[in-house]
C-alpha cells in the first residue's frame, strides 16, 4: 500500500479452497490495514457465496472458475453481476 500499488489482490487458491477456506478473513485482513490502494478478491466466488464477498464491499471482485465451470456460464455470470448490483 505504501509503495503505491493500484490494487491489492486477495486470492484463494484451489488447494485451500479444497479444505473450506474462502477469501472472506483475507479480505477484511487486508481491508483493514490499507489505505490508499484498493483491493481486488478471487478465489472461490461463485453464485451461492459472491453475496457475503460484495457485502465487504471491495473495489473489484473476480469470479472466475465460479461462472467457467458453471453448468450454465451465462446464467451464473448474470447471477453474479446482479447480486454485485444489489449491494452496491
Amino acid at each position: 500500500d505504501k509503495m503505491g500499488a493500484d490494487y491489492i489482490a486477495v486470492h484463494t487458491g484451489y488447494d485451500l479452497q479444497a479444505e473450506g477456506v474462502s477469501p472472506l478473513e483475507s479480505l477484511r485482513t487486508v481491508k483493514s490495514v490499507i489505505s490508499n490502494s484498493k483491493v481486488a478478491v478471487a478465489g472461490g466466488i461463485k453464485p451461492d457465496t459472491i453475496e457475503e464477498v460484495a457485502a465487504e464491499q471491495p473495489d473489484l471482485i473476480i469470479v472466475g472458475g465460479g461462472i467457467a465451470n458453471a453448468d450454465n456460464p451465462k446464467a451464473a455470470a448474470k447471477q453474479c453481476r446482479e447480486i454485485v448490483d444489489a449491494n452496491s
